[in-house]
């Protein structure tokens, strides 16, 4: 089929949806989509308008009804060629194809061995640069905006190849950072492919032959209320044989015969006889009529409950009681009833109204089968918290899918949930004849945006001066921002106009050249303030709508625990929520934790307490979700490394200080974990000192006294012990490069602070600088003791290539005129982030190996390996060390 199957609008939405993903490095939402459309194009109804696309160009929705509207408008390669610039895209695709092959080819024969594609090393093959010359602190000029971009098209359209990769993983912060896994035998039929349109031949051809998800089971299929088929004598009625497999097994055997003999009256007598029965023997009554059923369903201390609207119960008492009272009632005392039943046929509509009264009793939410809570982490399988179900149990998903089982103990039940579509579903469980309520989980297959950007303001006025005189001609929008885990506010201009609650894609209008110094107000009536020297104009296009926030599980922070008898450690429970577009984390107030063994700990008040030595499972049961942690308590030997916190943003910095660990997380709070074990909020840097940035490393003082780093400010600031952090002083620098403070350690009363340009000061408390010395190489981090002051330092940029290393400068603080010496003169490390002082040596971090180093006697040995870029470190009066493993958003802690 050529391209002459598009018309100009087809064409022109093809163009819409690829120059929106070229925009956000990903396939746009059905929202953003239509939004443009709308705009730009003028077509009021872009989904019938995407749905006429031919499939060859477009990947159809998912839902039969069309997009929703956080769905993903996916173009195909055949898609993509019929777009402009699309062609050259798909040349660079099939490029890195042919590299990826030989890649293959010539790798390691070592089948264990993982082969990795990444962004970095194909553009260094197209010798595209990707980073600045000035490094991260320089704007990308044009030739490294185009190649970045051009990694971050390339990576959603190889995402798209067939076979050829075991799994992909992309930086969320920036998109053209990627590496793709490459399947070793899935690069075996590319090997044939040369130019783009054999590559398309192919990948058309993939899709013809690919298997679709295996449809799940439905009701028509399945028996929905359960294996209550009765197996009926002989009666010589091939119908009514027929009609009573529709009714409940007890009132086949209480009628049957009755049916057959065409006594319809006692039939339904006997039906409703034996539903009155059920009640009275549910309720261990011997009452009748309206006595018993008001007891029931409403008198009694635990009455029978199908729901938890109150209202329901008076509607229970009022069907049963003139169900039993009509058609039992009628004929109990009288040789003919008022109502006579002069058919078969009526009689087995009164018997089906019999069974399902009785279905209504198995509904009893105090017998029935429920859902207490689950727990899925983006898998194919659901796990659900259950009670009263029986190994027999069935799973239904919303009311129309029976689910497999895959295993099944005591109180837990896991099913698999592969090919369920992502979203809110109801769960209900059927047991026999008993079903239970229903449960509303959310199903998430993706993880959503961790990153995003929604917009809370807008028409901001934005002045070319400090006195407000002159406005500009652009308005000013206000987002509320989730970068690298950490939540923040910025203020953006823009000519665009965007709707509050919307999410928008990260982009700048390149042909725009600026609006120069802009002032603002933080909200009406307050002063103006600078918000910026220079700044584009952002044009980023909307992603999706926000809708009410749902949460999709819990999680306990930290997930298993090693701690020894008699200690404390904090213990949170996370909410993992999404409103359909972005995903975040929250605490979750009051968390009810539970101990399987009170006697080795209990959880009270956000902390754990360990008792005696042994094991316990801690499980919290929130709105519906449900997480477990598992619990060691034992004399774990000194050097064990435990999970001190976890579920954190990326962790910044740590000090020990004699109320507990304060921890920094890049944000504008600082948290700490006190004498009782619990994680609570300690103090804020003023907003006016962080702009959008936040907290980073930090030094405590022996009193508690706490100087703080903060981000992209020339200063340091100083929390006040004495007010227990409520107040502060500011101890201001020039800043520039040879101004900017960028590590410091206490002596005595004073501040010993190390400058970019690596020159030491001794500052005082009045903001009173000495010089001291200086140092080779950018300080990065600093420790001390009573007598010397170590400065760890990042690889000198004049270093050549192969002479780049850390430098770790012990420096006499009683002999001030000695000159530093190196201690990891001879040392090959290029990564370190962290450095302390502990009785037992010097402890190093290597934020890029993931190590723990020990420094002694001029040899540096490994202490540990495995943790996500380490970064600070601090040491308490225990001897207990503890690691800011800023990767893994976790404080680390290695046993004294």
């Amino acid at each position: 089929m050529s391209d002459d199957a598009l018309d100009s609008q087809d064409q022109l939405l093809l163009q819409n949806v690829y120059e929106l993903m070229g925009q956000r490095g990903s396939w746009p939402t059905f929202t953003a989509v239509d939004l443009k459309a709308d705009r730009e194009l003028g077509i009021e109804d872009a989904q019938a308008a995407l749905v006429a696309i031919d499939s060859r160009y477009i990947v159809r929705p998912w839902h039969a009804h069309g997009y929703s509207d956080n769905d993903e408008v996916r173009l195909t390669l055949r898609g993509v060629a019929a777009c402009e610039g699309g062609i050259d895209d798909l040349a660079r695709l099939s490029e890195f194809v042919k590299w990826t092959v030989e890649l293959e080819q010539k790798g390691s024969a070592d089948p264990e061995k993982e082969l990795v594609a990444s962004s970095l090393d194909f553009a260094a093959h197209l010798a595209l640069p990707l980073n600045s010359p000035g490094g991260d602190s320089v704007p990308p000029d044009s030739r490294v905006t185009q190649a970045r971009e051009l990694m971050g098209r390339l990576f959603v359209l190889a995402d798209q190849l067939p076979q050829l990769w075991r799994g992909s993983n992309r930086q969320l912060a920036s998109s053209w950072q990627w590496q793709f896994s490459v399947d070793r035998r899935g690069t075996r039929p590319y090997r044939r492919i040369h130019g783009v349109e054999e590559l398309l031949d192919f990948v058309d051809k993939d899709s013809v032959s690919a298997s679709q998800l295996p449809e799940l089971p439905t009701a028509s299929t399945a028996s929905l209320a359960g294996a209550d088929e009765y197996a009926l004598p002989g009666t010589g009625d091939g119908e009514l044989a027929v009609h009573l497999t529709l009714l409940r097994p007890e009132v086949v055997e209480s009628c049957a015969d009755l049916v057959k003999a065409d006594r319809f009256d006692d039939a339904i007598f006997a039906a409703f006889r034996r539903l009155e029965h059920e009640v009275q023997q549910r309720i261990g009554s011997p009452a009748i009529g309206n006595e018993l059923i008001t007891a029931a369903f409403r008198e009694m201390k635990d009455p029978i409950r199908i729901s938890d609207r109150t209202r329901d119960a008076d509607r229970l008492v009022e069907l049963f009681a003139g169900a039993i009272g009509l058609f039992k009632g009628d004929r109990s005392h009288k040789d003919r009833p008022l109502l006579p039943c002069r058919s078969r046929r009526e009689c087995l509509r009164l018997l089906a109204h019999a069974s399902s009264l009785l279905d209504l009793l198995d509904r009893d939410v105090d017998r029935a089968p429920a859902v207490r809570g689950y727990r899925h982490d983006q898998g194919t399988t659901l796990t659900l918290w259950v009670e009263r179900a029986s190994s027999q149990v069935e799973v239904w998903l919303d009311e129309k899918h029976k689910l497999e089982k895959i295993s099944y103990q005591a109180g837990t039940l896991t099913v698999d949930v592969a090919g369920v579509p992502a979203g809110e579903h109801r769960i209900h469980l059927v047991d026999g004849t008993r079903q239970g309520p229903a449960h509303v989980v959310w199903i998430t297959m993706a993880p959503g945006q961790t990153n995003w950007y929604r917009v809370v303001e807008v028409n901001i006025p934005l002045f070319a001066d400090a006195a407000g005189q002159r406005q500009l001609d652009l308005a000013g929008m206000r987002l509320a921002t989730l970068e690298a885990g950490i939540p923040g506010e910025r203020i953006v201009a823009t000519r665009e106009t965007y709707q509050v609650g919307h999410y928008v894609a990260w982009h700048w209008d390149v042909s725009d050249r600026g609006i120069g110094a802009a002032w603002v107000r933080n909200r009406p009536g307050d002063p103006l303030r600078k918000i910026w020297e220079d700044s584009g104009v952002f044009d980023g296009q909307p992603v999706a709508p926000a809708h009410p926030e749902r949460l999709m599980k819990i999680s306990i922070e930290p997930s298993h625990l090693l701690l020894r008898g008699q200690s404390k450690a904090p213990l949170r429970v996370m909410g993992h929520f999404t409103d359909g577009t972005a995903t975040w984390t929250a605490p979750v107030d009051d968390p009810q934790v539970e101990s399987s063994n009170a006697k080795v700990a209990t959880f009270r008040g956000g902390a754990i307490f360990a008792k005696e030595p042994g094991s316990s499972v801690l499980r919290c049961l929130h709105e519906g979700c449900t997480a477990e942690a598992s619990l060691e308590i034992a004399a774990h030997p000194s050097g064990t490394i435990t999970t001190y916190l976890s579920g954190l943003p990326p962790v910044a910095g740590v000090a020990w200080t004699p109320k507990g660990l304060v921890v920094s997380t890049r944000g504008q709070e600082l948290w700490r974990v006190g004498a009782d074990g619990v994680y609570r909020l300690v103090a804020m840097a003023p907003s006016r000192l962080l702009q959008n940035l936040g907290t980073d490393s930090m030094a405590a003082r022996g009193d508690g006294e706490l100087a703080v780093r903060l981000l992209d400010h020339p200063g340091i600031l100083v929390l006040h012990h004495s007010s227990d952090y409520r107040s502060s002083k500011l101890i201001r620098f020039l800043g520039g490069p040879g101004g900017t403070p960028m590590a410091f350690a206490w002596d005595g009363e004073d501040l010993i602070v190390a400058m970019y340009t690596g020159a030491l000061q001794r500052v005082s408390m009045d903001g009173t600088s000495t010089p001291l010395s200086s140092v080779q190489g950018q300080p990065i981090a600093m420790s001390s003791t009573d007598k010397t002051l170590y400065v760890l330092c990042s690889p000198d940029a004049g270093d050549p290539p192969q002479q780049r290393r850390n430098r770790l400068w012990s420096f006499s603080l009683e002999a001030p005129d000695t000159a530093p010496v190196d201690l990891l003169d001879g040392q090959a490390l290029v990564g370190l982030s962290g450095v302390v002082w502990t009785s037992e040596g010097i402890t190093l971090s290597d934020f890029e190996t993931g190590k723990l180093l020990r420094l002694e006697n001029g040899r540096v040995r490994k202490l540990a390996a495995g943790l996500k870029n380490p970064s600070q470190l601090a040491v308490a009066e225990s001897g207990d060390l503890y690691v800011a493993e800023f990767g893994a958003g976790a404080v680390r802690r290695v046993l004294a």
